[in-house]
């Protein structure tokens, strides 16, 4: 059995989220559905794990399963790359690319270039971990 704790864990120590953290602070199990949020979103993208991620205690915040590190690591990495898309699509960021001066309007947007960036590498990162995942669990006749 592997807790979701783990795999939020690792996801925690990949950002720095000041309104999560607060969360955290306030309420562990709001802080649990809201990342619940990115995970289930990063499940359907790891489509091929030896273990069924669809078979879960949601009672206990669990999956039934005994996930390895490296499963743990990739579903962590596809949080990344969904909590980095949330960043991107962030309306209250647009809005402010949209008003002010020119060159408010340049930082947001450079702002908003580099999130784009970010989340692609993190894209990439769980990309490259699955094709390792895959590569390692491949059986050879």
């Amino acid at each position: 059995m592997t807790p979701y704790s783990k795999i939020f864990e690792r996801f925690q120590g990949k950002i720095q989220d000041y309104t999560i953290d607060e969360m955290f602070l306030n309420s562990i199990e709001d802080y649990e559905d809201y990342l619940m949020g990115f995970l289930k979103s990063g499940l359907v993208k790891f489509s091929y794990c030896k273990n069924d991620l669809s078979d879960r205690d949601e009672e206990n915040r669990s999956f039934t399963a005994d996930l390895t590190e490296l499963e743990q690591e990739i579903l962590s990495q596809l949080m990344l790359g969904e909590w980095f898309e949330k960043e991107v699509n962030n309306i209250l960021d647009m809005r402010l690319a949209i008003s002010s001066s020119d060159w408010k309007r340049y930082s947001e947007s450079q702002n908003f270039k580099e999130k784009a960036v970010l989340r692609d590498k993190a894209i990439e990162r769980a990309d490259s971990l699955m094709m390792q995942y895959y590569l390692k669990n491949m059986s050879v006749n």
